[in-house]
């Protein structure tokens, strides 16, 4: 224990010397700094580092749990369209059937939000909702069921359908007599 004590003092005592910083010039007029003195330098008074102490923390309590009140809907999806499904609809509507239960607590203030590619584009008090001149192209949609206030209560899984639209650059094929 004694011989462990001496090393550790005897190791501390370079850290102790090496503790002074001189500064000299050189004959280019480049500045040098070192730990080690040399001819003509001058010793270099450094203030002790800035220290911070944190101040203690107080332990973290966690809050209490409150419960959570029952979800007003048990199910709420999307039936139609389907996922992926590829529409034909020269006028761009698309039906929108979706499962909700319990039904639209309309009494409530309760509707039904249909987001066409992340933005509300129709709003309605029944599970089956039309949206009128889609543009052609891949949609995702998705519903929301909004209280009166606008909060939502749940969301639909979006689904992704493709809507084809005939266009004068690519007129339908004819049928063959």
């Amino acid at each position: 224990m004694r011989k462990s004590l001496v090393f550790l003092l005897l190791s501390g005592l370079p850290l102790l010397a090496s503790a002074a910083i001189y500064k000299w010039m050189d004959a280019d007029g480049t500045v040098h700094f070192s730990d080690t003195p040399k001819d003509g330098a001058e010793e270099v008074h450094v203030a002790p580092p800035q220290t911070y102490s944190a101040p203690e923390v107080a332990p973290i309590t966690p809050r209490p749990v409150e419960p959570q009140a029952p979800a007003a809907y048990e199910r709420f999806e999307l039936l139609a369209p389907t996922d992926d499904a590829t529409l034909r609809e020269n006028s761009g509507a698309i039906t929108l059937s979706f499962a909700v239960e319990p039904p639209l607590k309309t009494r409530a203030g309760h509707r039904l939000v249909v987001l066409l590619d992340g933005k509300a584009v129709s709003e309605g008090k029944s599970a089956t909702l039309t949206l009128e001149n889609v543009d052609r192209g891949s949609h995702s949609l998705q519903g929301e069921i909004v209280d009166s206030r606008g909060t939502v209560l749940t969301r639909s899984p979006s689904i992704t359908v493709h809507l084809l639209r005939h266009s004068i650059l690519s007129p339908p094929s004819s049928a063959a007599p």
